[in-house]
């Protein structure tokens, strides 16, 4: 499958990733991120986003990304069969580009296809599985936390 649209392009960790750009819903500078006591570790806290409650997924664990951020992603998902907003934190620039999608050549954990944009190819993050996996690492997290 090889299809042209637009992308958003951004770093985490030491890498650079994208997601389609009818995903992002919009990139904000850090603000207050609220947290909570007891919550699953991929959880970061929640951000309040025109009156939205917003999830912030911790994404360190997966991509090894550093403490700085510059900017928040907001991003559609699906779990469980519906549409979330998440966000999460990236590490640098973010930008908007063309680029022909097609699919990874291996299951790469995390990684829904690949970019080919201005003579290099990125991974697509595969939004929906992070999710899924924060969320259920979350329920293991809180199943200890019980015992």
């Amino acid at each position: 499958m090889n299809d042209t649209a637009r992308f958003v392009t951004f770093p985490l960790g030491a890498e650079c990733y994208a997601l389609d750009s009818i995903q992002v819903k919009e990139l904000v500078m850090p603000s207050r991120v609220y947290s909570f006591p007891h919550t699953m570790p991929a959880l970061e806290g929640v951000l309040v986003r025109n009156g939205a409650v917003i999830p912030v997924c911790d994404l360190r664990s997966s991509f090894g990304q550093g403490k700085e951020r510059n900017v928040y992603v907001i991003a559609l998902c699906n779990y469980q069969g519906r549409t979330e907003t998440v966000a999460f934190p990236v590490s640098g620039d973010c930008k908007l580009v063309q680029g022909e999608r097609s699919d990874a050549p291996e299951k790469v954990t995390f990684v829904a296809g690949l970019l080919r944009t201005g003579g290099r190819t990125l991974p697509l993050l595969d939004l929906d599985g992070i999710v899924a996996h924060c969320i259920q690492s979350g329920l293991a997290f809180a199943g200890e936390a019980k015992q």
